[in-house]
């Protein structure tokens, strides 16, 4: 009898497998939501003019992230950079006041309110010295990325040098597909800044840091993060857009960054400008109707808390674990 029913069971096994259908591939829909250029702004309130202003701060774009939140099952929020200089509140905390060790800065203390994933550091972070920067980011309750400003060591090979800022993050993260099924995601972030700010900011920046090309640095990070199991990628490049011919060091690179291998979407900045956007009509290669630029999603959000980035990618995730952009 037990062999009867060794053999009766394992058959059941096998014609239940045969019954059931292979794991199918799941839908996931992951929105990307980005601010940039706030530049102080966190109060409705134009300092120039000393009055209210309904056009910028944080504090109204923040309605535009709870309601972009509320319409996706899955996002997560990036700062693009130039957020602690550019009104008289920013001044007044580093020249003026200072901050005490240990105390947040008054653009982190809003900021930690709306959990943002990760922050770029952009060219105006460093207008104060990198010890007042220093200091500002840690009172974020986010990382802070930014891939192309290295430690000066005096050495002339780049590939030798070492990162003064964290590169790039890697966000683990679980995501619910269309289905209902949930997924684990791990989501990469890089950051860039125009490598001008050393001539911007010599005096805060000569003898300390070296700025490295933007797209360069992209092809030496971005295959790292792949390697290191990043199923998405996310640039956060605070550099505009141009398609003029690279010439290397470039100040707008976005569009240069398009065209390196592995990343999936580019959440940019320092233009004050707005991407999709009839602006950008007759650039080739760059798709206004769906905001992508050689393909791959694109968004700048303005400045000053004016307007709010979003970019929405399709992923597919086989019963392997291999997440694929099916669209964006």
């Amino acid at each position: 009898m037990v062999k009867r029913y060794s053999i009766g069971t394992a058959l059941c096994a096998v014609l239940a497998l045969m019954a059931t259908p292979a794991l199918a591939d799941a839908d996931v829909e992951l929105r990307i939501i980005e601010t940039t250029d706030i530049h102080v702004h966190i109060a409705d309130y134009d300092y120039f003019q000393d009055r209210q202003s309904i056009a910028v701060g944080l504090a109204r774009t923040a309605s535009l992230i709870h309601a972009a939140r509320e319409e996706a099952a899955n996002t997560i929020l990036v700062d693009n950079g130039d957020l602690i200089q550019g009104n008289p509140l920013g001044d007044f905390i580093a020249k003026e006041r200072g901050l005490a060790d240990g105390e947040i800065h008054p653009v982190y203390k809003a900021m930690n309110l709306l959990d943002y994933a990760a922050g770029n550091i952009g060219n105006h972070e460093f207008n104060y010295g990198l010890e007042f920067l220093d200091q500002s980011i840690k009172g974020a309750n986010f990382p802070y990325v930014s891939a192309n400003i290295f430690i000066a060591d005096g050495d002339d090979d780049p590939n030798n040098d070492k990162s003064y800022f964290t590169p790039y993050v890697i966000l683990d993260r679980t995501v619910t597909a269309t289905d209902g099924s949930e997924h684990a995601i791990k989501i990469g972030v890089i950051g860039f800044v125009p490598p001008q700010v050393m001539q911007w900011d010599k005096s805060n920046l000569e003898g300390r840091v070296v700025a490295h090309d933007i797209v360069a640095t992209a092809e030496r990070f971005v295959p790292e993060m792949k390697q290191a199991g990043a199923d998405v990628v996310i640039a956060v490049p605070h550099s505009s857009l141009t398609t003029v011919d690279r010439k290397g060091m470039d100040e707008n690179a976005s569009f240069y960054l398009s065209t390196v291998p592995g990343i999936d979407a580019i959440m940019f900045g320092h233009g004050h400008r707005n991407f999709p956007g009839p602006d950008y009509a007759d650039l080739d290669n760059v798709d206004i109707e769906n905001g992508r630029l050689n393909g791959v999603a694109a968004v700048m959000p303005g400045f000053w808390g004016s307007h709010l980035g979003v970019v929405d990618l399709s992923l597919t995730v086989d019963d392997s674990g291999a997440w694929t952009v099916s669209n964006s």
